[in-house]
């Protein structure tokens, strides 16, 4: 979802950058690449750690949470993301959304990019006891989707999350917003850089989407 479908990774940051401010910790930019694809708690033990917080993790996430879904409603899909998904959707391929955020959160993100729907299968973090990268996630959407995982291909922006769907045995494609960050990802992964390509990879017809995706 994040970084993947929804260009919610600035306010993911900006949430943080506030939440650290609350407790008078000027940070900024280079927090990114110390959280990306990390989840609430991570981060939160990071912060801790870095910074010397003594914020417990309940209060901490409530602010970054109501912070967040303040914003949410105004985010925006990533660029060819969604025609990918519904080009995926009418092939007949069966999807999955597995995100490393809160089901709070998730489900906010969903509503934003209009594509809530009953029979979506979705994995929060809340819906497990370990989330990226460990590879419990995708094994329980496989398991909810009745696919084995080596049936599974999965889509990835983050090395975090690829190196979840890798563990669980699944094709990854990575796709990455970047040159620099397609050199983070691990060698078993497939890199992709366009909504073309992506669809390319995933066998999909390309005369649905349009030219600029």
């Amino acid at each position: 979802m994040d970084g993947t479908l929804a260009q919610s990774e600035s306010l993911h940051l900006k949430t943080l950058i506030a939440a650290l401010a609350r407790h008078g910790v000027e940070a900024g930019e280079e927090m990114h690449p110390l959280v990306f694809g990390k989840t609430g708690r991570e981060v939160h033990a990071l912060c801790r750690e870095r910074f010397g917080l003594t914020v417990d993790f309940a209060e901490w996430s409530m602010y970054r949470a109501r912070a967040y879904l303040d914003d949410a409603p105004t985010l925006v899909p990533r660029p060819g993301a969604l025609e990918v998904y519904r080009a995926a959707k009418a092939a007949g391929i069966t999807q999955a959304i597995v995100s490393n955020a809160s089901r709070m959160l998730l489900e906010a993100n969903l509503r934003a990019l209009g594509i809530e729907e009953p029979a979506l299968v979705t994995i929060s973090v809340n819906d497990v006891r370990n989330g990226k990268p460990s590879p419990e996630p995708y094994e329980r959407a496989a398991w909810l989707l009745r696919l084995a995982p080596e049936e599974v291909i999965a889509v990835e922006d983050s090395p975090t999350g690829a190196r979840a769907a890798i563990a669980a045995h699944m094709r990854v494609l990575a796709w990455p917003f970047d040159d620099e960050g397609a050199a983070l990802f691990p060698p078993e992964a497939q890199v992709v850089r366009s909504p073309r390509a992506l669809a390319q990879a995933l066998g999909l017809d390309l005369t649905t989407l349009s030219e600029r995706a």
